[in-house]
């Protein structure tokens, strides 16, 4: 055997070893790439439209509830009309509604337990309620027609009585059967009678007045008050059933149901910050890898140089693509740093949509109730078009007239034409507010940067508090009382917008900070710069590493999708810009008091402004 045949064997093994290496190495690049991406996948798990389309689901869902019980609430005791064809609209919508709350495409079904459970609650509430609204659709028209028979017999039986007494009787008596006439019509109208014991209290005078009459008097004292229990007894019936329908809690379950979501949805963004740390930290791992292979790399082109002398220019050449690829792997690091803000920027757009899904919702329930109301006008308008047309054809029968007339009366009275259209103007003042309360926090964001804003308005401080706690109402109605100390303040140079802004950003918090009931206190006095603002809470207060953070650009303790972060930021950047200062002093437990101090007049607005807000307000002792 040669020794050429003796070296074949090792150079085969070596051939397959290098081979097997090589299998390897590719096996592992595979599973690193395929890890990489599996990881990036997972940390973009969160589907934010479908989350804005549950949301979206959920407000669609509760103002059909109110628009049912409303329309129940009208068939039952505020009116004669029959509106059931609006009832049964409702309901069909509101069917649909839960369908694709539950089994939809953005449906909260199968989620998890929690929000299963949470809407299951729910749903039997509803359907419960569903069978409360024929049952008491049925019965109540029996009970409507009773209710009308009595209001009809109470005034025969007034006019027998008045006959039958005799005539220094009559005198007396006439002043209080026009009264309880009056009473025990408004008792059978009105949504909610409050009269019932002036009802009664004239029943007792007139039994008073015919004392000692003979006894046909007294059977018509008789006949009289019987008729009038009757209405009171069956005006009670009707308040008692709409009562025990609109006592099904479907709007706290409802929003149980929402915040079970919330917490799955809160559960579900972790989960993928969670996958997006992972991530970070495994890119970080193949750069070191990386770093490290290229740091192996360079040693051994070095040591290949001093062994190798003649191989200089090769080497040299090698070690240039090396630094090529070291710039390229920093250059992937600052891409992978890059994402991650990105990331952050998408979860505070999430926060932002929230925000304005909230007055978005109650405009479009403010919509879905003017709609509505609008079909029991067009009502009243059919019947006086009716009536109209009868009184002008000349073949029609007065009777025909009479009841025309009638009805339409009878459709205006129970309506109140002129309090329901003071209630559309305010539920569109309303929507008003909720779409300005859209575009502001839009604007803020804008507004956030910039400092060229105009500042030469004259404007009552006062005023500008009493326009926030008016959009605040409805957060701080039967929970949060208000109490004001207003002092006589001079007008002064600002922007209006931006400081109703910085009101309704420190009213807002404040509620916020409340849990249950409580109280805000509003002072204002003159100061010798211009005007002070102190706004008190009694919430949950701050600890003192949030209250050092709180003005920061994006702080927020609440949850994700609950707040921007923006609030007290772009509030510290207002007061700013109008040469202001606001400080805040808070205990925990006790509460948070937000001090601001507003110059008379404006300085020379093109001086140069601070860029942002700062990092935290200044130190202040606690609250007290």
């Amino acid at each position: 055997m040669t020794s050429d045949e003796a070296r074949k064997p090792p150079r085969r093994g070596r051939s397959i070893l290098r081979r097997l290496l090589t299998l390897l190495s590719v096996l592992l690049a595979v599973a690193a790439i395929g890890l990489l991406v599996f990881l990036a996948r997972k940390a973009q798990t969160v589907d934010n439209e479908l989350h804005l389309q549950r949301l979206y689901n959920l407000r669609v869902v509760d103002a059909l509830d109110v628009g049912l019980n409303r329309a129940v609430t009208q068939v039952g005791v505020s009116t004669m009309v029959n509106v059931a064809d609006t009832r049964a609209v409702t309901t069909a919508q509101l069917g649909d509604a839960l369908d694709a709350l539950e089994n939809g495409a953005a449906g909260l079904r199968g989620l998890n337990p929690a929000v299963d459970s949470a809407l299951d609650a729910f749903l039997d509430t509803v359907e419960s309620k569903f069978e409360l609204a024929f049952d008491f659709e049925a019965r109540n028209i029996r009970t409507n027609q009773l209710l009308i028979a009595g209001m009809d017999a109470v005034p025969v039986a007034a006019d027998a009585l008045l006959a039958s007494a005799e005539e220094a009787t009559a005198e007396t008596l006439t002043p209080l059967l026009a009264q309880i006439r009056t009473e025990v019509t408004t008792y059978g109208v009105v949504q909610t009678p409050l009269n019932e014991d002036n009802i009664r209290l004239l029943l007792d005078d007139i039994a008073a007045a015919v004392e000692g009459q003979p006894e046909e008097v007294q059977a018509a004292t008789q006949r009289l008050r019987t008729a009038a229990s009757n209405v009171i007894a069956d005006k009670k019936e009707l308040v008692g059933r709409v009562s025990d329908f609109l006592s099904k809690p479907t709007a706290e379950l409802l929003q149980a149901a929402e915040q079970a979501y919330m917490d799955w949805h809160a559960s579900q963004v972790a989960v993928a910050n969670q996958y997006r740390q992972w991530l970070v930290a495994y890119a970080a791992i193949l750069l070191l890898i990386l770093a490290w292979l290229g740091i192996r790399l360079v040693r051994s082109f070095r040591e290949l140089d001093e062994a190798n002398d003649h191989l200089e220019e090769q080497v040299e050449a090698r070690t240039h693509d090396l630094s090529d690829a070291l710039k390229e792997l920093k250059a992937s690091q600052a891409q992978l740093i890059q994402s991650e803000k990105m990331a952050s920027l998408g979860q505070m757009v999430a926060g932002v949509a929230h925000e304005i899904n909230t007055p978005l919702g109650y405009a479009r329930s403010n919509a879905e109730i003017v709609r509505n109301a609008l079909g029991d006008i067009r009502s009243l308008v059919d019947a006086q078009t009716r009536a109209l047309d009868l009184m002008t054809h000349e073949e029609t029968d007065v009777e025909q007239v009479a009841d025309a007339l009638t009805t339409a009366q009878g459709i205006g009275e129970s309506l109140n034409a002129a309090e329901l259209v003071g209630e559309l103007d305010s539920l569109l003042v309303d929507t008003d507010h909720g779409l300005k309360q859209i575009a502001e926090l839009v604007g803020s964001l804008k507004d956030f940067s910039r400092v060229d804003r105009s500042r030469s308005d004259l404007f009552d401080v006062n005023d500008g508090i009493d326009a926030a706690l008016k959009i605040c109402q409805n957060q701080l109605k039967n929970r949060v009382e208000v109490v004001k100390a207003y002092g006589e303040l001079p007008q002064i140079e600002c922007s209006p917008s931006q400081l109703n802004q910085v009101f309704l950003n420190l009213i807002n918090n404040a509620a916020q900070a409340i849990d249950g009931e409580g109280r805000i206190y509003i002072h204002t006095t003159p100061s010798a710069r211009g005007v002070s603002i102190r706004v008190l809470d009694t919430g949950c207060g701050m600890s003192e590493e949030v209250r050092a953070r709180i003005f920061e650009p994006f702080f927020t303790t609440k949850p994700v999708g609950k707040g921007t972060g923006l609030g007290l930021s772009i509030v510290y950047r207002i007061i700013e810009d109008h040469g202001g200062s606001i400080d805040v002093r808070s205990t925990p437990g006790k509460g948070s008091e937000f001090m601001i101090e507003l110059p008379l007049k404006q300085s020379d607005p093109t001086h140069p402004q601070n860029a942002g807000a700062p990092a935290a307000a200044p130190a202040t002792p606690a609250l007290a």
